[in-house]
């Protein structure tokens, strides 16, 4: 399988990540958002609702990323493309993990 045949496929599984889990994200967070931020805590407190929004936020990041690639991908070359691919993957790769932190925390730990 070429390089662009899996990173089409990448961007397709994101895709439909975002639009299954983002009705559940969205009318989750509308439930909450009238107690205001301690609600949306107390939303994200819960195991579905945690899960729910780390699997929303996952899917978001995943396909931010691909998108950025491309552009790095089509407006660059050589090192600063590099340099671009790289600082990309590392970025969304923290997000994922400073994400997943939280909400495992006031989800599973708090």
């Amino acid at each position: 399988m070429s390089k662009g045949s899996s990173h089409h496929k990448a961007h397709g599984l994101a895709g439909w990540g975002l639009i299954i889990s983002l009705p559940f994200a969205i009318f989750s967070a509308l439930k909450a958002i009238p107690s205001g931020s301690q609600g949306f805590i107390d939303w994200l407190s819960t195991p579905v609702g945690g899960l729910g929004f780390l699997a929303f936020i996952l899917a978001a990041a995943t396909y931010c990323r691909l998108e950025f690639d491309e552009v790095v991908m089509d407006y660059f070359d050589g090192g600063t493309r590099k340099f671009g691919l790289l600082a990309n993957r590392i970025a969304a790769f923290a997000v994922k993990i400073i994400v997943a932190y939280v909400v495992i925390k006031l989800a599973f730990l708090g």
